[in-house]
């Protein structure tokens, strides 16, 4: 890689997967002659009779896609990339993904359900390819002090779990639902549940795309989490989304998908189900206001405020309600499919910009 090396605090990352059909054939049909399309058809049809869902367990899927963005100390987007299958297999994909993190100096993983497929993902295809992650297994440490310990915001923060306490409850409507509260575009034109069919039709680009989209909308979660803990105020990240949606624009011509997202995100803003309407009607005859608009809290502080300042102008600590944590179930678990390839050498150096 040429010039000096970029600061990236955080890697905001989601990948997407497709079954391993010859894997699943000799699992579940040894000793048997099956086709592995067919062998993966009939698990597929299995479990959406047991499960409701078709979707199969990441202990047979590998990497197809994986988007990321790079994101610096003051949590603004500096670049977004995606690792892809067809340029060296779901090998590559795993070798670059773990030498970034090395050589970007081990930033904080960012992700959505994360803990509970993406990561176990990458761990798993590391070691069917035989691509060494010392570092971040971190062999005779501390538990503490560990890389993969779950209560450790350091290294990775998993917003599916820290939004629903560590599982306390379930995030009902996962990645998907926050963005919308959001007013972000959350799910398009493709879904989860549609890459294993998509990959098989040779649909890439469009799994490519979805992926990099799902990263956006993970990214802003984000930053509204940020917020909510404290790190950042209303109007720094009322700034944080304009600058990316201006980085979006400039970048529309490179990558179209940038365009949709843009347009979606723009409907989403003034559509009117963003506003949440009072009966104009309630008990003993009172009147309410209809409707009241959902705003956000930059909108909210006064004019030259943000929220912190205003509120404590008005005698309420607001730190306390900034402060707040909150991650389970989520659509990455449905958003990511995946496929495999022979392993190489694990490259010395090897980084995102390839």
């Amino acid at each position: 890689m040429s010039g000096p090396r970029e600061e990236v605090r955080y890697l905001v990352f989601d990948i997407e997967s497709v079954a391993d059909a010859g894997l699943i054939a000799q699992i579940r049909h040894q000793g048997e002659d099956i086709d592995p399309a067919d062998a993966l058809a009939q698990y597929r049809n299995e479990l959406l009779e047991t499960k409701g869902t078709d979707f199969v367990p990441y202990t047979f899927q590998v990497p197809i896609s994986l988007a990321l963005a790079k994101v610096a100390e003051d949590y603004s987007l500096r670049d977004l990339k995606c690792l892809k299958v067809e340029e060296g297999g779901p090998a590559a994909i795993c070798e670059k993904f773990w030498n970034g993190w090395m050589y970007y100096q081990k930033p904080t993983f960012i992700t959505f359900n994360g803990r509970g497929f993406d990561i176990p993902l990458m761990e798993l295809t590391a070691f069917r390819y035989g691509i060494p992650i010392a570092e971040w297994l971190a062999w005779g440490g501390k538990q503490f002090d560990q890389p993969r310990y779950r209560f450790s915001q350091n290294s990775h923060l998993d917003l599916c779990e820290y939004m629903s306490n560590f599982g306390s409850v379930q995030i009902t409507g996962g990645l998907n639902l926050l963005s919308k509260i959001l007013h972000k575009p959350g799910k398009m034109d493709t879904k989860g549940e549609m890459v294993q069919d998509m990959y098989d039709a040779g649909q890439l680009a469009t799994i490519h795309d979805y992926c990099k989209c799902d990263v956006l909308d993970t990214y802003f979660v984000f930053l509204r989490t940020m917020l909510l803990t404290g790190r950042i105020s209303a109007i720094q990240e009322k700034d944080l989304i304009e600058s990316t949606r201006n980085w979006l624009k400039e970048r529309v011509e490179k990558e179209p998908v940038f365009a949709h997202y843009l347009k979606v995100w723009e409907e989403r803003e003034t559509s009117p189900q963003l506003v949440f309407s009072v009966p104009s009607k309630v008990e003993h005859g009172a009147v309410a206001p209809s409707p009241v608009s959902v705003i956000s809290p930059a909108e909210a502080a006064p004019q030259g405020q943000d929220m912190h300042t205003a509120n404590i102008d008005n005698g309420t600590n607001s730190d306390n309600a900034a402060n707040s944590d909150n991650g389970t179930n989520s659509d990455n678990a449905a958003d990511s499919d995946n496929k495999q390839m022979e392993s190489e050498d694990v490259p010395s150096a090897s980084s995102y910009e390839e």
